[in-house]
């Protein structure tokens, strides 16, 4: 039967009513179409109280284990969710919402309802990006070809230009730096300095000496790489210097 979410599948849910046995929670993403948690579905381990794991109104992520279409009964799982699948599912389902407030404010724009977008650009988007999110990245960074009428694509353009922010990642690494010249400190201090100015943003903690930590925030990841290097190549000529700066994986 269609609009029904499939076997494995990760979904939000909000518990409504919570007995002895089990829990009914409704699936949001799917038109609050109910589904049933069984007890024994809740945790690996042993259930005492249900309610020691769920409450009525509470958000959870939870994956779709069994669809009976004639019956029209959804059965549930929390216990098969891990951690990694509930902060995928989570941050997923965050995004989908901020891409329908995006294309809402696109509606607002051309005078149009929210149903309207979705008919005439958010469904062909979703079909051709597989994700609404995805396709307002796109649009931010001018490499969306799309077939969705030009009024809606320029709209939607100028939207995500404004609010949609480049996803930052950080480059990290342990210093180690060390003089055993007579003006050693002084040595330290200059390199440091110059470490510094050499990439913008740069943050250069002290742990206690002699051991630094370096953070290089960027939204290219080969930038902030090649930032660490220029600074490894940096502390190469310094011949008064030891060094040594390993990588934290972040």
């Amino acid at each position: 039967m269609a609009g029904y979410p499939e076997v494995g599948e990760f979904v939000i849910a909000s518990v409504i009513k919570i007995m002895p046995y089990g829990a009914f929670l409704s699936l949001d993403e799917y038109s609050a179409m109910e589904g049933f948690l069984h007890i024994s579905e809740v945790s690996s381990g042993w259930v005492k109280n249900i309610r020691d794991h769920v409450k009525e109104g509470q958000k959870v992520v939870v994956m779709i284990s069994r669809v009976d279409h004639e019956k029209r009964q959804i059965d549930l799982s929390l216990k098969r969710v891990s951690d990694n699948d509930r902060k995928r599912k989570m941050e997923a389902y965050q995004l989908g919402k901020r891409a329908e407030k995006l294309l809402e404010r696109g509606a607002l724009k051309l005078k149009k309802t929210l149903k309207e977008a979705y008919t005439e650009a958010g469904d062909l988007l979703i079909k051709e990006y597989g994700d609404l999110f995805l396709a307002f990245e796109a649009l931010k960074a001018g490499t969306c070809d799309t077939a969705i009428p030009a009024p809606w694509k320029q709209a939607l353009a100028e939207i995500a230009e404004v609010e949609i922010k480049e996803k930052e990642i950080h480059v990290r690494a342990n210093l180690t730096l060390q003089s055993f010249d007579s003006e050693g400190v002084e040595h330290v201090k200059k390199i440091l300095l110059r470490i510094s100015k050499s990439t913008p943003r740069i943050s250069l903690k002290y742990l206690g000496a002699p051991k630094y930590f370096i953070d290089i925030p960027d939204t290219d990841y080969k930038r902030a790489e090649k930032s660490l290097l220029r600074i490894e190549h940096l502390l190469e000529k310094e011949s008064r210097i030891q060094y040594s700066m390993q990588k934290v994986k972040v």
